[in-house]
């Protein structure tokens, strides 16, 4: 009896989760990026906006992991491989957006005075 509940209740749950993950992450995305830009309602509030990429960034990434624990518990194999293709996906996405957003250093500045080199002319005074 309690087998069978806590299957039809892992089952909802990981479909519930792939429902939320495919249709309602990205429209919190894109309803804070309308939000920051202002093409929602007049002038961009980026500080709004922020919540809306907050929420969506955290069940972006949550879902898949709590979508693979579940399904693997359960030994969803179809339900695993779904959650697992979406978790590659969020590893692209946050790969891209980390190369991004952490640049290499700048390289070391040259010399602003006069420096002398061996071995050829010099155009110091």
């Amino acid at each position: 009896m309690w087998r069978d509940f806590g299957d039809v209740v892992a089952g909802a749950l990981l479909a519930v989760g792939a429902v939320v993950w495919l249709l309602f992450v990205p429209l919190m995305f894109f309803q804070g990026a309308l939000t920051a830009s202002g093409l929602w309602a007049g002038t961009g509030d980026p500080v709004a906006a922020s919540a809306f990429f907050a929420w969506a960034s955290w069940c972006g990434v949550g879902i898949p992991i709590l979508g693979v624990v579940i399904s693997a518990t359960t030994r969803r194999r179809g339900w695993t491989w779904f959650y697992g293709v979406c978790l590659a996906v969020v590893a692209v996405v946050v790969a891209v957006r980390w190369a991004q957003t952490h640049h290499a250093p700048p390289p070391p500045p040259e010399p602003t005075h006069c420096v002398e080199r061996s071995g050829g002319e010099s155009d110091c005074p």
